[in-house]
Protein backbone atom coordinates (compact mmCIF):
# COMPACT_ATOMS: atom_id res chain seq x y z
CA UNK A 1 0.00 0.00 0.00
CA UNK A 2 1.43 3.45 -0.79
CA UNK A 3 0.59 6.40 -0.04
CA UNK A 4 2.70 9.44 -1.05
CA UNK A 5 5.86 9.20 0.40
CA UNK A 6 4.90 6.53 2.41
CA UNK A 7 4.95 2.95 2.00
CA UNK A 8 2.76 0.37 3.95
CA UNK A 9 3.65 -3.10 4.32
CA UNK A 10 2.15 -6.19 6.82
CA UNK A 11 4.53 -8.47 5.74
CA UNK A 12 6.96 -8.89 8.24
CA UNK A 13 9.90 -10.71 6.13
CA UNK A 14 9.53 -7.65 3.86
CA UNK A 15 10.03 -5.06 6.85
CA UNK A 16 12.57 -6.58 7.44
CA UNK A 17 14.01 -6.69 4.22
CA UNK A 18 13.68 -3.15 4.30
CA UNK A 19 14.71 -2.19 7.60
CA UNK A 20 18.30 -4.01 6.61
CA UNK A 21 18.43 -2.16 3.34
CA UNK A 22 17.88 1.41 5.96
CA UNK A 23 14.74 2.16 4.71
CA UNK A 24 13.50 4.71 7.37
CA UNK A 25 11.37 3.27 9.66
CA UNK A 26 7.93 5.98 10.85
CA UNK A 27 6.28 3.51 12.85
CA UNK A 28 3.18 0.74 13.10
CA UNK A 29 -0.41 1.29 11.92
CA UNK A 30 -2.22 -0.80 14.31
CA UNK A 31 -6.18 0.37 13.14
CA UNK A 32 -7.28 -2.64 12.04
CA UNK A 33 -7.42 -5.32 14.87
CA UNK A 34 -6.07 -8.32 12.52
CA UNK A 35 -3.53 -6.67 10.91
CA UNK A 36 -0.69 -4.24 11.53
CA UNK A 37 1.13 -2.37 8.91
CA UNK A 38 4.67 -1.41 9.09
CA UNK A 39 5.35 2.08 7.91
CA UNK A 40 8.47 3.02 6.14
CA UNK A 41 9.20 6.26 4.49
CA UNK A 42 9.47 6.11 0.65
CA UNK A 43 12.48 6.32 -1.54
CA UNK A 44 13.17 5.76 -5.34
CA UNK A 45 14.91 2.39 -5.09
CA UNK A 46 12.19 0.76 -2.30
CA UNK A 47 10.09 -1.12 -5.46
CA UNK A 48 13.60 -2.38 -6.62
CA UNK A 49 14.09 -3.77 -3.21
CA UNK A 50 10.73 -5.31 -2.36
CA UNK A 51 10.20 -6.98 -6.36
CA UNK A 52 14.16 -8.47 -5.73
CA UNK A 53 12.89 -9.96 -2.69
CA UNK A 54 9.72 -11.60 -3.91
CA UNK A 55 11.14 -12.81 -6.65
CA UNK A 56 13.99 -14.49 -4.47
CA UNK A 57 16.81 -12.67 -6.27
CA UNK A 58 17.47 -10.34 -2.86
CA UNK A 59 21.40 -9.95 -1.92
CA UNK A 60 22.41 -9.53 1.33
CA UNK A 61 24.40 -10.65 4.64
CA UNK A 62 22.13 -13.37 6.27
CA UNK A 63 23.30 -12.84 9.79
CA UNK A 64 22.49 -9.06 9.54
CA UNK A 65 18.57 -10.24 8.45
CA UNK A 66 18.09 -12.10 10.59
CA UNK A 67 18.75 -9.62 13.46
CA UNK A 68 16.46 -7.52 11.56
CA UNK A 69 14.01 -10.47 11.17
CA UNK A 70 13.84 -10.08 15.03
CA UNK A 71 13.66 -6.60 15.41
CA UNK A 72 10.58 -5.96 13.21
CA UNK A 73 8.92 -9.27 15.96
CA UNK A 74 9.73 -6.79 18.27
CA UNK A 75 8.88 -3.54 17.38
CA UNK A 76 5.38 -5.36 16.40
CA UNK A 77 4.64 -7.01 19.34
CA UNK A 78 5.94 -3.57 21.47
CA UNK A 79 3.12 -1.33 22.76
CA UNK A 80 5.52 1.47 22.22
CA UNK A 81 5.36 2.11 18.26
Amino acid sequence: MEKKGIYKTSDLYIAAWLLSKGLEFRGIDRHNPRRSDFIFLDREDRPQLVQSFVCGQAMGNLPDFIYYIRKAKRLLYSNEV
